[in-house]
C-alpha cells in the first residue's frame, strides 16, 4: 500500500506565487517538495541531479512551461512519473497524456484531497484523471452513446457498445452474446477501437469512454 510520508516531489510551474501554495499543501500531508522550478531549462537542469518521484507540471501552454516541457521530461527521462495540472479538463489534455506516456492530470482548481488522490493512483501505477464533476466540458449534458467526438473518430455505433461493455467489465465472450455476434468479431470491434483511438491500454480506453462517450 502507497504511503504519502517521504514521497518526493519536484514542483515546474511559471507561477511562483501557486508553486508556493501547492508546496504548503503538499508537505502538510508529509511529501516532500525537494525542488521548485519556473521554466523548462531549469527543470531539465534539476532532473538530471535529482530523481524525485513524482513530477508535477504546469500545462498552460500561455506559460513559460507548456506541454512540450511533459513531453520533453518523458522521453529523456521515461521512468518519470509525470501529474499535469491544467486549468481546462478536455480531450486534449487527455489525448496528450495517453499518447506521450503521462500518468494523468488534474485541475489546477481543485481540492487537496482530490490532488492527493491523483499522486496516490500515480503511485500506485494508476492513471490520475479530474473527478467526475471537476468540469462541465466532461460532465455536461452529452448525447449518452453517440456524441461529436464519436463521429469525429468515425466510431461505429457497434464499437461503441463494445467500448461500454468493456468498461462495465463484461469479457468478450459475454460481449458477443450480448451483441449476438462471433467472440472473432468483437475482437475485430475492438482492434477498430484501438486503431482509431490510438490508445492500446484497456485502463486509458475505460477512462477514454468515461470522459467521452458513456
Amino acid at each position: 500500500m502507497y504511503k504519502s510520508k517521504g514521497t518526493t516531489i519536484l514542483i515546474a510551474d511559471a507561477d511562483a506565487t501557486f508553486s508556493d501554495s501547492l508546496e504548503k499543501i503538499l508537505n502538510s500531508r508529509n511529501f516532500l517538495v525537494i525542488d521548485k522550478v519556473s521554466s523548462r531549462s531549469q527543470l531539465a537542469d534539476v532532473l538530471l541531479e535529482v530523481y524525485p518521484d513524482l513530477v508535477i507540471i504546469d500545462y498552460n501552454i500561455s506559460q513559460l512551461i507548456d506541454g512540450d516541457a511533459a513531453l520533453d521530461i518523458h522521453h529523456r527521462f521515461p521512468q518519470q512519473k509525470i501529474l499535469l495540472l491544467s486549468y481546462f479538463a478536455n480531450l486534449d489534455v487527455f489525448s496528450f497524456c495517453i499518447e506521450n506516456g503521462i500518468n494523468g492530470f488534474q485541475l489546477k482548481g481543485c481540492n487537496p484531497e482530490e490532488l492527493y488522490e491523483s499522486i496516490e493512483t500515480i503511485m500506485n501505477g494508476g492513471f490520475a484523471l479530474p473527478g467526475e464533476h471537476a468540469n462541465s466540458e466532461l460532465s455536461g449534458d452529452k448525447p449518452p452513446v453517440l456524441n461529436a467526438l464519436g463521429r469525429r473518430l468515425k466510431l461505429t455505433l457497434r464499437e461503441i457498445q463494445v467500448i461500454k461493455y468493456m468498461s462495465e467489465g463484461i469479457n468478450d465472450d459475454n460481449i458477443a452474446k450480448l451483441l449476438f455476434r462471433s467472440k472473432a468479431s468483437i475482437e475485430e470491434y475492438k482492434n477498430s477501437i484501438f486503431e482509431k483511438t490510438h490508445i492500446s491500454q484497456l485502463e486509458h480506453l475505460i477512462a477514454y469512454a468515461s470522459l467521452n462517450l458513456l
